[in-house]
């Protein structure tokens, strides 16, 4: 969550200032075509073969005329493959491990944090009820996001897809545009893998978050590895292809605030079995489905606080209760879709279900549902009304 367009107190990136290099310009060094992806020459037999279709040329180009040469060519790979799939905007960008921020490759100073709002209303749940549809649903509520659906391909762990609010890495008025505008203007965007909002693994993992309205207390056991409260679900999806897996990796993690408000984490996979992820007083909490409930969900308040009955602390919550109650956890990725258009709010800024046996993600953005854009992990990006 975010106080502001570009600030959560996390170490970003600076605003950079070049202005975006004219077509002309580019013809002389190879212009980048963002998303352009036909295969480059035959003779590069030493690349990566995660990356030997995408063509860097462009991308290179750029990067040497400002005086980054040397850039790792999986780095190039990665800013080779941005494209945009909405005028919302959503953008698309696979990005190839290891993972590198845009101050590895230049100085930059921080982005000033301001203050936070309140005003959460994000909604998470997990219907796992049925072995052959199992889904995890989430409403991101929020100002005005553009987003960022990433497809990561780490040197190790598991392949994943998790969605980016790119507020946080790139300037306002460029949000837009990032098609049009020079690569130092990009070089924000390999920041994102540290700034996961939600996310589905190969596995059929999936993991989302939402803000508590406590300070709960993250454990700060010295035994234990710290790890940004974002960042770390990106970790969970490279590292686990179950929920006990998951919950074993997180016990040996310290979450660490990026600058926003305290979370917890709902977590799923292809079986029964879904958790929410609580902390109080150092301590994580762990609130688990069963095979007479298939289901867990959570919105912005701490059930950890509730002694066992949360139910009329949040309409959001009491709804989707109800929902996956009577339908017994099993609901379709269409229905799943419209129960988070049941719990908007004129705030929610996308709603995702990610199908965890066909590993697809359904996007919709700014409550537009007669548009649901489906984005599978393993294939190329479509979209579909």
């Amino acid at each position: 969550m975010r106080g502001s367009k570009c600030s959560w107190g996390i170490a970003a990136v600076a605003a950079l200032s070049v202005i975006c290099i004219t077509f002309g310009v580019l013809i002389a060094t190879g212009r980048i075509k963002i998303g352009s992806n036909a295969p480059p020459p035959a003779t590069d037999g030493e690349r990566d073969d995660r990356y030997a279709s995408v063509d860097t040329d462009g991308v290179r180009a750029e990067l040497e005329a400002i005086g980054l040469g040397d850039v790792p060519e999986h780095v190039v790979a990665t800013l080779s493959t941005l494209e945009k799939l909405d005028d919302y905007p959503v953008y698309t960008m696979r990005y190839f491990g290891p993972y590198i921020r845009a101050s590895e490759l230049r100085s930059e100073t921080d982005r000033e944090a301001s203050g936070m709002t309140t005003d959460w209303a994000c909604s998470l749940f997990a219907a796992v009820g049925s072995p052959s549809r199992p889904v995890l649903g989430r409403n991101f509520d929020w100002e005005v996001s553009p987003i960022l659906v990433l497809l990561l391909e780490p040197e190790e762990g598991h392949r994943s897809m998790m969605s980016i609010d790119i507020a946080y890495l790139v300037e306002p008025e460029i949000v837009g545009r990032l098609e049009e505008c020079g690569i130092e203007q990009l070089l924000p965007l390999l920041d994102a893998p540290f700034l996961t909002f939600d996310g589905m693994n190969e596995a059929g993992l999936a993991v989302g978050m939402a803000a508590v309205d406590y300070e709960c207390g993250y454990p700060s056991n010295p035994d234990n590895r710290n790890v940004g409260d974002l960042r770390l679900m990106r970790e969970v999806l490279e590292a686990s292809s179950t929920v006990e897996e998951a919950i074993a990796f997180l016990v040996g993690i310290n979450p660490v605030s990026q600058g926003g408000p305290n979370m917890h984490y709902l977590i799923a996979d292809r079986t029964p079995d879904a958790a929410l992820i609580e902390y109080r007083d150092g301590e994580m909490v762990v609130f688990r489905s069963n095979v007479k409930t298939p289901w867990q969900l959570g919105t912005n308040f701490p059930v950890v606080l509730t002694d066992g009955d949360p139910a009329g602390r949040c309409w959001r919550y009491d709804l989707i209760e109800k929902t996956l109650r009577e339908s017994g956890g099993d609901l379709s990725a269409t229905a799943a879709m419209s129960l988070l258009e049941d719990v908007s709010t004129p705030t929610t800024r996308w709603s995702i279900v990610y199908d965890l046996t066909e590993t697809v993600m359904h996007l919709c953005v700014g409550r537009n549902w007669d548009l649901v854009h489906e984005i599978p992990l393993v294939e190329d990006v479509e979209s579909e009304v």
